[in-house]
Order: C-alpha cells, then sequence, then structure tokens
C-alpha cells in the first residue's frame, strides 16, 4: 500500500500532469461502440479530455516495468489503447483521437502513435 500511495502522491505532484486533473476532464469513462471485426466492445478509460477538435484517451498503469519508448509497450496494453481509439473514432467522428499512458511507476505521461495502436488492434481481428 505504501508504495501505491508513493506513486499516487508522485503522479498528482507533478506539474506535467496537471491538465489531466484539471476541471472539466472526464474520469472513468464507461466507452461502447461497435468495431470493425470486432464487434461490439466495452471499456472504461481512466482519463477523457475533451476540446473542440481533439479527444485524448488516458489509461493509468501501475506496471512495474515501464518501458522507454511506446513500441516497447505490451501489446496487450497497445490493443486496448487501439479498441479505445477506435470506439472513440466512432463516437467524435470529427475529432483527431489520441491515446496515451500514465505510467504510475514513473509518474509518466506516454502519448502513443495513433499508427502503433491502431496496427495493435488490427493484429487481434487478423485471422
Amino acid at each position: 500500500r505504501a508504495l501505491a500511495h508513493d506513486e499516487a502522491c508522485a503522479v498528482l505532484a507533478n506539474p506535467g500532469l496537471a491538465a489531466l486533473f484539471a476541471p472539466g476532464t472526464l474520469s472513468e469513462v464507461a466507452v461502447s461502440a461497435d468495431v470493425p471485426g470486432l464487434g461490439r466492445m466495452h471499456g472504461v478509460i481512466d482519463r477523457l479530455i475533451l476540446d473542440e477538435t481533439r479527444v485524448l484517451a488516458v489509461d493509468f498503469k501501475t506496471n512495474a516495468t515501464v518501458p522507454d519508448r511506446p513500441d516497447a509497450t505490451p501489446e496487450a496494453l497497445l490493443r486496448q489503447m487501439g479498441a479505445y481509439a477506435e470506439m472513440l473514432k466512432h463516437l467524435y467522428p470529427k475529432h483527431e483521437i489520441e491515446t496515451a499512458i500514465l505510467w504510475t511507476r514513473s509518474a509518466a505521461l506516454m502519448t502513443l502513435p495513433h499508427d502503433l495502436v491502431t496496427a495493435a488492434l488490427a493484429r487481434t481481428t487478423s485471422p
């Protein structure tokens, strides 16, 4: 518990992450949409930030090992973020969709390239 507490405090104290917790941001957002090749999908996005042109979906991860670059992120996490991006594309068709992971161990936000997460999701639907 002490480690989880320390990680949470470090995340909340990091000024570079303040925008994730600003008024108007959404937490624990349930999403559901039909995803081609996978059918109806459901998920809960830890943090959602919306503006007139962009949607940023952020998931918090407590992995003990934090990858040093997006393409070193575990495949399952990339697929999860790809599914979020696909669902959000259907819910916000006029917005640019972005995804990121907040690694609590390092209190660092890692933006994930759209092509990386969509390719991971495509691997899910491949035979």
